[in-house]
């Protein structure tokens, strides 16, 4: 279920929208933009101030300060090594910043007007957080897509919230399902393009079909359902019956 809000602009569209935080760890915030001026996490993070709820904003690391903190002789504590048990694969350890695993409540931000085009969204995310050797081995691999998503089998975020401006209009859409959350910001970066070109749809994607095998979200466009809170604008609706067309999933 992808639980869609709107308003004159991030802040309005998710204001009261967002679900209490789970786990007693900290909130940590991962914006797809990598970037600390990120709109929609900045709106995210402003609702959880109002709220009283203190999260923080985790940016990837500078990859040539870390490199030199991992020459031999340096120690670091801010990262930890996982293991990734992919079905079809040998088991890989790869390192993450330790604020990742260890038991916090992550949440992926994905402000598809910053990244449309070019990405990441939702199941690439994680591998952009890497160590940077674990990260030049990833993007170094015949297979970078799928080892990207590989990353979600070692640590997923919680919660996704997915946006972008039509006609004035902020969309939000908010959802606990990686798969599902990707196929909504590639169906709405979609609406960027021109009407005449062709695309490859959502579902047929890389990143979406790695993320089928190996079963971390829905599985056919059936099991998806798109619902909004409130009555939107006419053109809204309309864009995101467009939007659900593209992946498959009935909308009224």
């Amino acid at each position: 279920m992808i639980v869609v809000f709107t308003g004159t602009d991030f802040a309005a569209a998710v204001r009261d929208a967002l679900p209490a935080p789970s786990g007693s760890g900290e909130l940590l915030v991962l914006p797809s933009s990598l970037r600390r001026t990120d709109r929609l996490a900045q709106a995210v993070r402003q609702e959880f101030r109002r709220d009283g709820i203190v999260s923080h904003l985790l940016l990837p690391a500078n990859p040539v300060a870390d490199l030199i903190r991992r020459a031999p002789g340096n120690h670091d504590e801010q990262w930890a090594e996982v293991e990734i048990r992919a079905p079809d694969r040998q088991v890989a350890a790869v390192t993450l910043p330790a604020r990742l695993t260890g038991g916090a409540s992550i949440w992926a931000v994905t402000d598809v007007d910053r990244v449309g085009g070019t990405g990441p969204y939702v199941l690439d995310l994680m591998a952009r957080y890497l160590h940077p050797v674990s990260r030049f081995r990833q993007i170094a691999t015949p297979r970078r897509s799928d080892a990207a998503v590989d990353v979600n089998l070692a640590v997923m975020p919680s919660r996704f919230v997915v946006g972008k401006t039509l006609g004035g209009i902020a969309v939000v859409g908010v959802a606990v399902d990686p798969i599902a959350t990707e196929l909504f910001a590639l169906a709405l970066a979609d609406e960027d393009l021109p009407t005449d070109r062709a695309v490859t749809g959502p579902w047929e994607d890389r990143v979406v079909q790695r993320a089928t095998e190996l079963e971390i979200g829905i599985q056919i466009p059936q099991q998806l359902a798109i619902e909004f809170v409130g009555e939107p604008l006419p053109a809204v609706r309309e864009v995101i019956g467009r939007v659900a067309g593209r992946i498959g999933v009935p909308f009224a």
